[in-house]
């Protein structure tokens, strides 16, 4: 089958899905609505929730749907609380995305795959400088190795996983080089795959061009299937429900073939736990809250069960409101952001905890500007299971943006700068954009 036909099988698979899995089998009772956090805070009418469903339904039909439906596709951030809300099979969540990228299509008109482009080439921009900006070359190629042509791989040469970092987890690089360390102590054969050249299809999504969204993830598909692999390890909750809950399960409806299990590196330590468990030689003393987002659940059930290992660990559970993917997905509605994050601070203060510690990257990179401002340290929760492990790779992210200065981010990160030649003018932007000031903080 040429690319072409591939690409056209793909897409009529994914329309075939929204017909089967949402237009017919959704009844429109409205427990989705009633179960998201997103809806009130997003100004959407919930008292008449099944009108709100079937408003969607009308814009997954071609119609033009009421207000208070495209305004809960607008705001939808995956909490993901509406799929065991519901009663009938029905993913509410991948119903959403795909709403949500109807009303983008159609906004953007003829413009959808020039904006999704240039939405692409920033993600692609901020993750090269910023993963420079910290790594010298030899351990930026070890999470981020450049992609190899291959042949039929023997069955010797195939790794028992391979481990997908997504794109964005490379701004955070110590993250990624604590789970590989992780791995090389559980004796785990693996390969790394992911950055921008893997991409599971959601900046493309996300800005409405679906098209381009499949093309980018069956092309991902093929190359994360190529070492041959039956699991993909992935860290990225994001990257989890792309590939997981829409194109993997459209890549066996147009092909009737499964080519790898796609699941959270964290349940993966989860089943490990037992060879995990003699690796847990240091104590550490420290009382610790999750920064948890309701996404994933199982997820979050993993992440407490490899903590809940570590000796002299103390687990507390803050009572809060959890919503989004990550803290990004909850943009959208930034005073609802803020009072979702300080509340959670209050709650950490009030509990007496040593530690806040993040389970994904986003979250990471946002909160730890806040940390001069509170009374505990803002961690990612592998670096508790590594210090457990006697693993360390310094937060070299948190460092730098908490000198909160374009020129002295750029001046502490000189030899990094030098040493890749990295564009003064494009190095700038990013900073400022994503790591200086309030354009981090939303």
């Amino acid at each position: 089958m040429t690319p072409a036909l591939r690409r056209a099988a793909f897409g009529a698979a994914l329309n075939g899905r929204i017909a089967s899995e949402v237009l017919d089998a959704c009844q429109a009772c409205g427990a989705c609505v009633d179960a998201c956090p997103m809806a009130v805070p997003g100004g959407v009418d919930t008292g008449d929730a099944p009108g709100v469903v079937l408003g969607v339904l009308d814009l997954l039909h071609g119609g033009e749907g009421t207000p208070d439906a495209r305004r809960w596709a607008q705001v939808c951030s995956g909490s993901g609380k509406c799929i065991p809300a519901c009663d009938y099979g029905v993913n509410p969540r991948f119903m959403m995305y795909l709403a949500r990228a109807t009303l983008k299509q159609r906004a953007a008109g003829d413009e959808v795959e020039t904006i999704a482009a240039a939405g692409f080439a920033g993600l692609a921009r901020g993750v090269k400088l910023l993963s420079r900006l910290q790594l010298a070359p030899d351990a930026l190629a070890r999470i981020n190795p450049p992609p190899k042509r291959r042949a039929i791989a023997e069955p010797a040469m195939v790794p028992d996983v391979v481990f997908y970092t997504g794109c964005n987890l490379l701004k955070t690089p110590h993250i990624a080089l604590i789970c590989l360390d992780v791995l090389d102590r559980l004796e785990v054969r693996y390969e790394v795959m992911g950055g921008v050249s893997h991409c599971c299809g959601v900046m493309q999504l996300n800005a409405g061009d679906v098209t381009g969204s499949n093309r980018v993830a069956l092309n991902s598909i093929d190359k994360l299937a190529a070492p041959g692999a039956e699991r993909i390890l992935s860290w990225c909750p994001s990257c989890q429900i792309h590939f997981g809950e829409i194109h993997l399960p459209t890549y066996t409806a147009a092909t009737g073939d499964k080519p790898f299990d796609f699941d959270p590196f964290y349940g993966f330590l989860e089943e490990r736990l037992d060879d995990l468990r003699p690796l847990l030689r240091h104590r550490v003393e420290k009382r610790v809250a999750l920064d948890e987002r309701s996404g994933h659940p199982a997820i979050n059930r993993a992440v407490r069960a490899v903590l809940g290992a570590i000796p002299g660990l103390e687990l507390v559970e803050l009572d809060v409101t959890r919503a989004g993917v990550m803290s990004n997905s909850l943009t959208v509605l930034p005073d609802f952001k803020r009072h979702l994050r300080e509340q959670e601070f209050a709650a950490a203060e009030a509990a007496g905890v040593t530690t806040l510690a993040t389970v994904f990257h986003a979250c990471h990179r946002e909160l730890v500007q806040y940390s001069p401002g509170v009374t505990f340290e803002i961690i990612n929760a592998i670096e508790l299971l590594g210090e457990s492990m006697g693993i360390r790779h310094a937060d070299l992210y948190q460092q730098l943006v908490l000198l909160q200065d374009v020129d002295a981010i750029i001046a502490e990160s000189a030899e990094r700068v030098n040493e890749y030649d990295l564009p003064l003018d494009d190095l700038r932007d990013v900073v400022l954009r994503e790591m200086v000031g309030s354009a981090g903080r939303s």
